[in-house]
C-alpha cells in the first residue's frame, strides 16, 4: 500500500496541538512548558497537509472518547516518518543531530540485519515518550521514524510541545515527514469484538459523513475494517480503495476484555 495525500504543502504539528488542546484540556497548553523558538517560528511557516491532520485528531478523539469506557486511559500513539539522503557519514551526523535536537542525547549505533541503524529515547513527562529510529535503506538514503507516544492522553501535558517539535526538527534535518496516528483505549462495549467494532463505527459515523467499509479482517479474538471517508485528506491507496481510516477490536485474553484501536489512516500498532 502506497500511502498519499490529497491536500498539498508541507506538514505540521501546530493544528494537531490546536486540536487536541480545544478537546481535551486547557491544561495542555498551559502545562507544555514553552515552546522554542525554533519550533514556534518555523510553525508559522510550515502548513498541514490540506488540513488533514487538524480534521483527523479531531475525529480520533472523539470517536475514542465515546467507544471506550468513560474515564479509562486513551493510549495515543504519533509517528512521523520519511526519508533522508545522505552518505553514511553524512546519516550519522544529521542521526546525531536530530536526536540531539529532540532532546534524547546521543543515539545509540548498531549493525541490524545489514542496516547500519541509531536509535534513541527519553520521556518527556510521566506519562509520555518519544523516541528516534533512524535506518540506512542503502548507501545514499535512510528511513527515519520519530514517534511520540502517551499511555494516558488527559495527562500528557507536554505532548502538545514535544509533538510539534518533532515535526519541525525532522524538516530542519532535510526529512519531509508523513504523520499517522492511532489511539487505543477499553471499549465500552463488551461482547465480541465484532459488537465492539459496530459500536464504535456507530460512534465514528455520528462524526463522519460518507463513511464507507471498503475491507475488513476477522479471525477469533480480533475484528478490523478499514473504511473510505470522502472527507479526509489523508489516505493510503489499497488495490481500487482510498483507505483513510482503520479500526480494530481485539478481545484481551488476560482479563477478556475488549481494547479498541482506531488508526488515522492505519493502524500502526498492535490491535
Amino acid at each position: 500500500m502506497k500511502l498519499r495525500n490529497r491536500g498539498r504543502g508541507k506538514v505540521t504539528l501546530a493544528l494537531l496541538c490546536m486540536c487536541i488542546a480545544a478537546l481535551l484540556l486547557a491544561g495542555f497548553r498551559n502545562g507544555a512548558g514553552g515552546e522554542t523558538v525554533t519550533a514556534s517560528a518555523a510553525a508559522d511557516v510550515i502548513i498541514s497537509e490540506g488540513a488533514g491532520l487538524e480534521q483527523g485528531l479531531e475525529l480520533l478523539v472523539t470517536a475514542g472518547r465515546k467507544s471506550t469506557e468513560p474515564g479509562s486511559p486513551l493510549r495515543l500513539v504519533l509517528k512521523w516518518q520519511g526519508e533522508y539522503s545522505g552518505n553514511a557519514a553524512e546519516s550519522a551526523e544529521a542521526a546525531a543531530g536530530l536526536a540531539e535536537r529532540l532532546g534524547l542525547g546521543t543515539p545509540e549505533h548498531s549493525e541490524e540485519d545489514g542496516h547500519t541503524t541509531f536509535r534513541a529515547a527519553a520521556s518527556f513527562n510521566p506519562s509520555g515518550k518519544i523516541s528516534m529510529f533512524w535506518s540506512g535503506i542503502d548507501q545514499s538514503s535512510s528511513y527515519v521514524i520519530v514517534t511520540l507516544e502517551t499511555a494516558d492522553l488527559l495527562k500528557a501535558t507536554a505532548f502538545q510541545a514535544a509533538a510539534q517539535e518533532a515535526g519541525v526538527q525532522m524538516q530542519a534535518a532535510g526529512i519531509e515527514p508523513e504523520w499517522n496516528v492511532s489511539l487505543q483505549g477499553v471499549a465500552s462495549t463488551q461482547g465480541t469484538p465484532r459488537e465492539a467494532l459496530v459500536h464504535t463505527e456507530q460512534a465514528i459515523a455520528a462524526a463522519v459523513s460518507g463513511m464507507q467499509a471498503v475491507e475488513e479482517y476477522e479471525d477469533e479474538t480480533t475484528y478490523s475494517r478499514s473504511y473510505s471517508v470522502p472527507g479526509l485528506a489523508r489516505y493510503v491507496s489499497s488495490g481500487k480503495h482510498a483507505v483513510a481510516m482503520q479500526t480494530a477490536v481485539h478481545k484481551n485474553g488476560n482479563n477478556n476484555s475488549n481494547r479498541v484501536t482506531i488508526g488515522l489512516p492505519l493502524i500502526t500498532i498492535e490491535y
